[in-house]
This record gives C-alpha cells, sequence and structure tokens, in this order.
C-alpha cells in the first residue's frame, strides 16, 4: 500500500491544531509503559492519580461555571467528579500493597464497582434534568453527592457490609461481575439517551461525551473479564477510564471554561436576532432611547419605514419626551395613552416607558412599547354610550369584586363622581340594615361563581333610602370568572304598592268583616225575638250593614275598574248647583251630629257624568263628617271663576299634615292621623280624584291641623281658547292666566301667574316664557306664583322633564319662585324642580322682596 500525498495538508492541519495533545498523549504513554515495566503498583498509582487530577479539575469548572453554564447534563455530571474523584482516591490508597489504609481484603475493587456505578448513574441521571425548566440547585446537588460519597466510604471501611468484589486465587465475584455488566448496561442506556438528546450539544460537546461513553464502557468491559488484579485486562481498563475521564474534560472544560465566551456570544446572537425578529413583526411601535433621549432603535426604522416613523413614531417620540426624562431619572416604568392625528384620523396608543438599567457600564437606556388601541377604545366609548343610556344603575367588577366601572345613572343617584366610585365603591351607599345579608350574599357568589341578587335600600344624593334590586351575573373566560356584570333597579315604588297592598288587604279584611259580623249578629238577634219594634230596629240595622257592605264592594270595583282604564263616563249637561242641594238634603237625613251649611251660586251647567260626580260629593260629604267628630257643621260651596266651577267641602276637624296631602290621592293610602281612629279602605279619595281627572279637572286640599280642612275640585265649564299671537315686540306677553315682561333695569324677565292652572295653561305659558327668554338673553327669572290658585300638578312631570331642561338650553341660569298660598300648588313647583336633571340655580320663597332680594344678588 502506497501513502497517498493528497493526505499530507489534512496531517498538517491536524498536528498544528492538536500537537499539544498529540505531545502530552505520548509522554503520558511512555510514562505507563515504563511504570508498568519496573512497576504495577507504580503503574496503578499514577493512572489513577492522573484520572483524579483531571476529575477535580471537572468539577472545580463545573463549579465555577454553574452560573453560566444552560447545559444542565454537563452541570450535573461535572460536579459529580469532585466525589468521583475522591472515591477513586480511596481506590487508589486502599490497594494491595500500598498500606496506606488498613486492609482486610481487596477494598479497592470494592471503591472500583461503587465509583464506576455512581458514575454510571450520574450519566443516566443528568438526562432526567436536561428538559428541567428551574436553574439546577448546585447546593442540594452537592449536599446529595456528598451523602451519597459518605455512605459508600462507611458501607466498605466503617461498616464493612458492602459485598466481596474480588478473592484471592479465583478471582472476581459473582456480585462484582453482575454489577460490572450492570454498569454496562446503564452506559449503553446513557449511550442510547445521548443520541436522542444530540440536539441540546453543539457537535463537537457531543462528540466528546460519546466517545466519554464509549470508552467507559469498554473499560467496564474489561474490567467484567480480568481475574488478575495485575493482568493484561485490568491495565486496558485503567487506560480506557483514563481515556474516559480525558474526555469529560475536554467536554467540560473546554466547552464551558476554555471557550465560554463563545457559546455565550453564539446564545447572546440568537437573542438579538430573535428579538429583532419578534420587535419588527409586532403590530405596535417598538422604540429604544439611550442616556441622552436619543433614539437609538425603531422596528419602524428597521422596517424602512422612515415616512411612518416621522408621522408615528416620531411624533409619540415629541409627545412623550417629559415622560422619558422622568423614567430616566426616577428609574421607575411609566405609562400612559396619546391621542395622535394619522392621516387625517384621530389614532390612540397605550404606551409603556421599560427603564434597562446595565449592570456593568451603569448605563440606562429606555424601551418604548406603544400599542394601537383605537379599535378597543371606540368599543369601550360605545359601551358605555349604551350603558349610560340604560335607566338603570349599571357596573361591572373584577373577579376579586372590586367596581371598576359605573355608568352616569349611578354617579347621578349618588351624586359623586366615576373617579370616586370606583375608589370607595357603592356599598357605602347602602342601607345599614340591609349591609350585612348583601355583604354575605356577595361573597358567596365570589367564591361560588354563582350569579347574584338580592334587594336592598340605597341612599340617593338626597339623603333618601330607595328600595332597589341589585343582580350580577358572571362571565367566564377559560372557566374562570373574569369580569362580573350587575345592575341596580329602583323597585322603590314596587315595593310600597306592594306593602300599601298588604296593608288594604289587611284593612279590607277587617272593614269588610264588621258590617258582615253585624249583620250576622243582627239575623241571630230577629231569630230570637217576636217583638216588632225590635224586629224593624233590627232590620235597620242589618240594612244600615248591608249599605256599609255595598259601599266598600263598590270602592273595590271602581279600583278595579280604573287599574283596568274601563272606567266609563256617560257625559250630559246638568246644574250641578242643583246635584250639591240633593247630596247635602240626603245626607242630612242620615246624621244628626253636624248641619250641612250649602251656599248655592244660582244655576251652573256643566257638562259631566252626574252619577260619578254625585259619587264624589257624597264622598267628601261624609269624610267631612267621620274627620270631624267634635265639630257640628259642614260648609259646601259651589262658585265659577275663570271658565270653571269650584267646588269645596270645608269641615273643622282634625286636620292634614302638609307632607300627607299629596299622597292622600294615592290609592291605599290613609293619613296616619287618621288610620287609626277612622274605618275606611283610603280608597275614596282615590276614586274621587280619578272621576275629577276623567272630566278634565283637578283637585286639591287645603289644611290645618287642629282647624279642619278643605276639600276642592274644579271642572271646566266650557272649552278655553289659548292665545296664540304675540305682541308685535315679541318682549312681552299676557292673558288672563298669565303676563310676562322683559325688566330691563333689572335684567330680568318678570313673570306673574294668576288664577287657576290646568295642563294646557301650564304649557302654553312655559312655551311662551321659553320664547322671551331667548329673544331677550335674559339669564334670570322672577317666577311669581302668588296669585295662583288650586292644584296644576298634573302638569309638573311635563315641567321637570321638558320645560326645565329647556329653559337650561336657552340659557336660564338663576330663578326666583315665589309660592302661591296653596299647598299644592307648591308641592308641583318643587316637583317640577326636583325631578328635573338641569343645572339651573333655583330658589323658592314665600316673600317677594327677599326673592328680588336674592336674584339681584346673583
Amino acid at each position: 500500500m502506497s501513502f497517498n500525498p493528497i493526505h499530507l495538508p489534512a496531517i498538517r492541519s491536524f498536528l498544528n491544531q492538536y500537537y499539544r495533545t498529540v505531545f502530552a498523549f505520548i509522554c503520558l504513554v511512555l510514562v505507563f509503559f515504563y511504570s508498568k515495566a519496573y512497576s504495577y503498583m507504580l503503574f496503578h498509582t499514577l493512572v489513577e492519580l492522573f484520572s483524579i487530577v483531571v476529575a477535580f479539575a471537572v468539577f472545580i469548572v463545573a463549579w465555577n461555571s454553574r452560573r453560566m453554564q444552560d447545559n444542565k447534563y454537563l452541570h450535573v455530571v461535572g460536579l459529580s467528579y469532585l466525589f468521583i474523584g475522591a472515591l477513586d482516591l480511596f481506590h487508589t490508597l486502599t490497594f494491595k500493597g500500598m498500606n496506606v489504609i488498613p486492609s482486610y481484603g481487596y477494598q479497592a475493587n470494592q471503591f472500583w464497582i461503587a465509583t464506576r456505578a455512581m458514575e454510571a448513574g450520574i450519566f443516566l441521571v443528568g438526562f432526567l434534568m436536561i428538559n428541567r425548566k428551574r436553574r439546577v440547585n448546585s447546593d442540594q446537588l452537592f449536599l446529595i453527592y456528598s451523602v451519597i460519597t459518605v455512605l459508600i466510604t462507611a458501607s466498605i471501611l466503617v461498616w464493612k457490609i458492602f459485598p466481596v468484589c474480588f478473592v484471592e486465587g479465583q478471582g472476581q465475584t459473582p456480585f462484582k461481575i453482575y454489577a460490572e455488566y450492570t454498569v454496562i448496561l446503564v452506559l449503553i442506556i446513557s449511550l442510547g439517551l445521548l443520541f436522542v438528546h444530540r440536539n441540546k450539544f453543539d457537535q463537537r460537546t457531543f462528540q466528546l461525551l460519546v466517545g466519554s461513553v464509549f470508552f467507559a464502557i469498554l473499560s467496564e468491559c474489561c474490567f467484567a473479564t480480568y481475574t488478575n488484579n495485575y493482568g493484561v485486562l485490568n491495565e486496558m481498563g485503567h487506560y480506557g477510564k483514563l481515556v474516559t475521564f480525558f474526555l469529560i474534560y475536554r467536554a467540560n472544560v473546554e466547552m464551558s471554561f476554555v471557550n465560554p465566551m463563545e457559546q455565550l456570544f453564539r446564545n447572546l446572537k440568537a437573542s438579538e436576532l430573535e428579538y429583532k425578529t419578534l420587535a419588527e413583526n409586532l403590530p405596535g411601535i417598538i422604540l429604544r432611547f439611550d442616556d441622552r433621549l436619543n433614539c437609538i432603535y425603531s422596528n419602524q426604522i428597521a422596517s424602512g419605514d422612515r415616512v411612518l416613523f416621522e408621522g408615528t413614531a416620531g411624533e409619540i417620540h415629541r409627545r412623550i419626551d417629559a415622560m422619558l426624562k422622568v423614567a430616566l431619572r426616577m428609574g421607575m416604568t411609566q405609562n400612559g395613552e396619546l391621542d395622535i392625528v394619522v392621516a387625517g384620523a384621530t389614532r390612540v396608543y397605550a404606551y409603556q416607558i421599560i427603564p434597562e438599567v446595565s449592570a456593568k457600564t451603569s448605563q440606562t437606556n429606555l424601551l418604548v412599547i406603544c400599542r394601537d388601541i383605537t379599535a378597543s377604545r371606540r368599543e369601550k366609548e360605545y359601551l358605555s354610550s349604551l350603558l349610560d343610556t340604560i335607566p338603570h344603575q349599571v357596573w361591572t367588577a373584577k373577579p376579586d369584586g372590586s367596581i371598576d366601572y359605573v355608568n352616569d345613572v349611578v354617579c347621578r343617584d349618588f351624586g359623586n363622581s366615576r373617579a370616586e366610585l370606583l375608589m370607595d365603591g357603592w356599598l357605602q351607599y347602602v342601607h345599614p340594615d340591609d349591609l350585612a345579608e348583601l355583604s354575605h350574599k356577595w361573597q358567596f357568589s365570589l367564591q361560588s361563581g354563582e350569579a347574584f341578587m338580592t334587594q336592598f335600600r340605597l341612599k340617593m344624593a338626597d339623603g333618601i333610602y330607595l328600595w332597589h334590586l341589585g343582580r350580577a351575573v358572571p362571565i367566564f373566560d377559560a372557566g374562570k370568572v373574569s369580569l362580573w356584570i350587575g345592575t341596580n333597579t329602583n323597585i322603590d315604588a314596587q315595593k310600597k304598592g306592594q306593602e300599601l297592598r298588604d296593608e288594604f288587604i289587611s284593612v279590607a279584611s277587617h272593614e269588610l268583616k264588621t258590617p258582615l259580623t253585624s249583620i250576622k249578629a243582627f239575623n241571630q238577634m230577629l231569630a230570637r225575638t217576636s217583638d216588632l219594634v225590635k224586629m224593624q230596629s233590627y232590620v235597620q240595622k242589618v240594612d244600615q250593614s248591608t249599605g256599609k257592605l255595598e259601599r266598600l264592594i263598590n270602592e273595590m270595583l271602581d279600583v278595579s275598574r280604573i287599574n283596568a282604564g274601563k272606567l266609563q263616563f256617560n257625559y250630559a249637561s246638568f246644574d250641578i248647583s242643583q246635584l250639591l242641594q240633593e247630596c247635602c238634603d240626603t245626607i242630612q237625613l242620615s246624621t244628626g251630629s253636624h248641619q250641612l251649611i250649602f251656599r248655592s251660586p244660582g244655576v251652573v251647567i256643566i257638562n259631566g257624568d252626574r252619577f260619578r260626580l254625585e259619587q264624589v260629593i257624597n264622598n267628601l260629604l261624609n269624610n267631612a263628617i267621620k274627620y270631624s267628630p267634635k265639630a257640628r257643621e259642614v260648609v259646601v260651596s259651589c262658585k265659577t271663576d275663570q271658565g270653571g266651577v269650584v267646588v269645596s267641602v270645608t269641615d273643622f276637624g282634625i286636620g292634614i299634615e302638609s307632607r300627607e296631602l299629596e299622597q292622600l290621592f294615592d290609592r291605599y293610602y290613609r293619613s296616619d292621623n287618621a288610620a287609626e281612629r277612622f274605618g275606611g279602605l283610603g280608597l275614596g279619595l282615590f276614586i274621587s280624584s280619578e272621576i275629577i281627572k276623567g272630566h278634565h279637572g283637578t283637585f286639591w286640599i287645603e289644611s290645618v291641623i287642629g282647624e279642619g280642612s278643605t276639600v276642592s275640585f274644579r271642572l271646566p265649564m266650557e272649552e278655553i281658547e289659548l292665545p296664540s299671537s304675540h305682541p308685535e315686540s315679541g318682549f312681552e306677553y299676557h292673558d288672563e292666566h298669565l303676563r310676562i315682561w322683559c325688566n330691563q333695569e333689572k335684567g330680568w324677565l318678570d313673570v306673574n301667574w294668576t288664577g287657576y292652572q290646568n295642563v294646557e295653561t301650564v304649557q302654553n305659558g312655559g312655551l311662551q316664557m321659553l320664547s322671551i327668554l331667548k329673544k331677550s338673553g335674559f339669564k334670570k327669572v322672577l317666577n311669581d306664583n302668588r296669585e295662583v290658585l288650586g292644584n296644576w300638578s298634573e302638569a309638573s312631570d311635563w315641567a321637570a322633564k321638558v320645560w326645565f331642561p329647556m329653559m337650561i338650553a336657552a340659557g336660564l341660569k338663576d330663578m326666583a319662585w315665589v309660592f302661591s298660598p296653596s299647598i299644592f300648588s307648591q308641592l308641583a313647583a318643587q316637583k317640577s324642580v326636583d325631578e328635573s336633571d338641569g343645572a339651573a340655580n333655583v330658589n323658592f320663597f314665600h316673600d317677594m322682596d327677599e326673592a328680588v332680594k336674592w336674584l339681584e344678588s346673583q
């Protein structure tokens, strides 16, 4: 076979790169060869000491590079070689003939197999750690290796329980042979796993590890088959072990210590490439600034879009300049949002400024991440606008129950800003008596994820508690609650209506039971007597109770018709003065305690349902007698005024408190002053007021506690035509109900209302005020109601919800409202302002001089 000169360059390159290694290897071979020739003991000692030095070197490198070593396999294996070297040292010192440690047998063989088993086991266990995400705890690993080493040493030298491995004249024991084959099997498995995980190592390291395990297997094959501690196989086994340690040295020392920066820079380069790839493909804008606030990186520039950088990222740079300085000075992350006009459209960006401090140079760079949140902002605004249109309180809460949104209804009801409500929550407005139950149910829902629902009272901005129904449902994401959506619905009217109905049922049961009991009692007495005089008296009592029972039933039937909208009227012209006289005569016959005095104005013809109006008049007369037990007179009057007829019934009885007057016309309501002392269902005035409303009339009461009450109603006699034209100047208006003029000296609108008002007159007058206020440009109004009569409460809802907001939109700032003497007129005035959503400054007065003085001061 001839030598091919083509191989000379390859051989020369190999020698140039590895000549030191080759030289060292030749020297070692010569040393070991001549030491073997001189003494096997010397050969064994030199081989083992060399391998021990290499093992300790492997440990030193592994320990000092533990914080930068990212290959957990090399880390676990490298740290073990301190203890493998220590056990090999014991193997060397206990070798037969060394006489360093007292020997009772062949302990060196025991240390050998224990060390090789530990080494093979660690080769295998290292693969269990290779995919571990958490960093290996070096201190714990050191402690584990220490314990294993101490146990092996104690079992051989102290306890002497380790199995015998070699018998003089016989060779290796079966335990030793089987243990060697087991070690070989473990090493073969490790070699297979090494190929499976080859992607975890670079090519050079992989080759060195494969060579190390391969020579370890060859070494163990030699030690599994030798019969003499001084034979050739024993010698070859030691050479294999020596190569194994040398390759581990190259794999661990060179790759983790001699050339660590190459691996580090390779990782950094890969990380930088990944970072740029990620940054340049993100939909947002990524910027980096140095400590002089110069932009040193932009993913927009990197993608070549200089125009976009100047248009958007450049504008962001200019807009957040102050926040960049704050982040640089304080070293803290800053967050915010920006509205930026891009191509004529407004875009919203959320930005985050993150300081990046270098530990080596103490230089601080700033990373800025900007996300386009325009779509989500619009969706949020649309949703917020939608929720604000809902007439209920709407709120949302985080999974832990903290409130993160409330709609405008919540703010308006509680008279607080959204920011304050989000900070403090709305539970502070819950009635103290309802708070414990509400909190218990809310906590249960938070823990269980079930829907929340309960009733409670909430304190409104005016200090009044109103009943609400609270409901909240969870929104789930990936099986967990991500949001709670809740509503609080005002059920105060229904709640109180239910309470009134319950009370009515109780009262009705009692009121119906009374005449029935009387009828039953007098029928029993009739059955027991034959006295005609008594029988006639009993029959009369039965008739009276039957009549009372009939009235109660008719009242309940009328209420049912009113609720169903089926209360019908049969209109005809008749003389109401005559009807009043007939009613007084009829009631007078049934009572001897009061004198009914009727002051007739003569013939007064109206168009109405005579039967229903008779029902109203009889109810008023009976109430007047019932609620004035100590008086002797009831006065009935009738007069015509401003195209209408006013009927009044005056008693001199117990009177009614002003706070209860308006509620007297509610169904089932009975005055606290009379409920316990007088019977009745509390339906009479409600039915009467509905009959009067059906005739387009009005109903009101004037009362003084302890002096009596006057109940009045007004019915129109003819259709009133309201003026539709204005004076040419347009700055004054007057008719029989109203006069408006511009007070140029004072700089306000003077308005004087007179006489009886209804929905039509109030609406016409309100629109005239609105028109003149717009034309004059005035911001103040002096509203005089001192000459207003009766009740215009039917128009108060229109005034609150329609007219008053229109006046504010027209420029109204201040209004001095002088009350009418009529309590009902005063209540209507307050209601028209209290229920409006306006922000005008309105004050009520009973004295004109005080009203003028206040308005002048505004």
